[in-house]
């Protein structure tokens, strides 16, 4: 069983709101995007942004919208969205294979799981069903659960 996923990375555009920032076309928060946003951060999810654009703009919109404090990095800029989801790992300490993609783009979903294979990728479109998949399970905060009363005591032999 692969590891539950400890950080989501998104593509803002076409994926928290309509349209796109350097566009000039960043819309309304849609909706499914906010409420997955908010139960996988309350499962201990982290949040990260890995754009394409101007990232004083995506800031901007992301302050406007009321949701950048749920984000624990943000990397926008016209490079490789691969190269931005390496630093986004390398920033908050977390290995690849606990990272997830969300980007409405299937070329960019492929160039980042060509280059970082253990990253799994998911279309824009899915946003609303992701707190359902297997990947996004909650984790445990102690992985190690307190043994039965007396457990501890029984000597091994």
């Amino acid at each position: 069983m692969r590891p539950a996923l400890r950080c989501l990375v998104w593509e803002p555009d076409h994926t928290l709101w309509n349209g796109a920032v350097s566009d000039g076309h960043g819309g309304a928060l849609r909706p499914a995007a906010l409420r997955t946003l908010r139960l996988l951060r309350d499962r201990g999810v982290l949040h990260a942004v890995a754009g394409r654009g101007h990232r004083d703009r995506t800031v901007a919109a992301l302050a406007g919208h009321g949701v950048l404090e749920y984000f624990s990095a943000v990397e926008v800029g016209w490079g490789r969205k691969s190269g931005a989801v390496l630093r986004i790992a390398r920033t908050l300490g977390v290995g690849l294979d606990v990272i997830g993609f969300l980007d409405p783009e299937p070329l960019e979903r492929a160039e980042v799981a060509g280059r970082l294979p253990l990253v799994r990728c998911y279309a824009a479109r899915n946003t609303d069903v992701l707190p359902a998949l297997a990947d996004f399970r909650p984790v445990p905060s102690n992985p190690y659960p307190t043994p039965p009363l007396g457990f501890a005591r029984v000597p091994a032999h």
